[in-house]
């Protein structure tokens, strides 16, 4: 299939989300089943060649999405309250607020794609000391990381039941990012939750939006290598070494352990 084609699918699809890169900011990552969520902090979308095709056929949800959802080392993503189908698909919620609104999602659309919005679980905004009144963004990295790969494993999971067919993007964001700094690093790693964010790198960015296009969907390992590229490229977004979400000391030095 023509390249231009497959990008020009894939684009629409971002724009529906709210993941372009023109994006209004008040429309950023708030698209599609984000609508009926908190405000975004973190939302990762893979988009197979076809965003309208039915590639997972009308089932019972929970034969769709897993429970619990886990990352492959063992680490489990909170448990969910409600899966059911939506008009796009399927989707699975941990709980909602007194306001109905969903904290967080995990969802699988007719097309074979995922889509993981993080919310409360993705980060925080803090109040500062200066100027007074203000806030800050803090974005939780060794969640974001972890998110990701469980995301991407799930990918491989629903390509391998059904007919999804490639190539793919996957896509992480990052909402509301200019001046916000990144927290929850791998072992070892100077943390600003005991120092104080005022020394933190920030992000210079409105918003940060990461792609990657892949012909293939990868294996097991290759997911994990797609989940901790994407980690090394927030860490960078936000002004890090790129190597904040591997532990710097004890037996899984230079490795990613995902823990919350």
């Amino acid at each position: 299939m023509d390249d231009d084609v497959v990008r020009a699918r894939w684009e629409r699809e971002q724009v529906l989300l709210g993941l372009a890169r023109d994006t209004p900011d008040d429309d950023f990552a708030v698209g599609g089943l984000a609508a009926l969520a908190v405000p975004p902090t973190v939302r990762i979308v893979v988009l197979p060649c076809d965003p309208c095709a039915i590639a997972v056929p009308p089932q019972d949800p929970m034969t769709v999405i897993p429970q619990p959802i886990a990352v492959p080392c063992g680490q489990e993503l909170p448990h969910y309250e409600m899966v059911r189908g939506t008009s796009t698909g399927y989707v699975a919620v941990p709980y909602s607020g007194e306001d109905g609104l969903w904290s967080s999602f995990a969802a699988v659309s007719w097309y074979g794609g995922v889509d993981f919005f993080l919310g409360d679980q993705g980060g925080r905004d803090r109040a500062r000391d200066f100027p007074p009144g203000s806030r800050q963004r803090v974005v939780y990295l060794r969640k974001a990381a972890g998110w990701a790969w469980a995301a991407f494993d799930l990918q491989r999971e629903i390509i391998e039941r059904f007919t999804v067919g490639g190539p793919f993007r996957a896509i992480v964001a990052i909402a509301h990012a200019t001046g916000a700094t990144l927290s929850m690093f791998g072992a070892g790693q100077t943390d600003p939750g005991s120092t104080g964010f005022w020394d933190q790198p920030t992000a210079v960015e409105q918003h940060v939006l990461l792609l990657e296009d892949l012909a293939d969907w990868p294996d097991a390992v290759g997911v994990e290598a797609l989940a901790l590229r994407f980690g090394a490229r927030l860490d960078l977004a936000f002004g890090g070494s790129g190597e904040r979400h591997l532990d710097r000391s004890g037996p899984d030095a230079g490795k990613f352990r995902p823990r919350w």
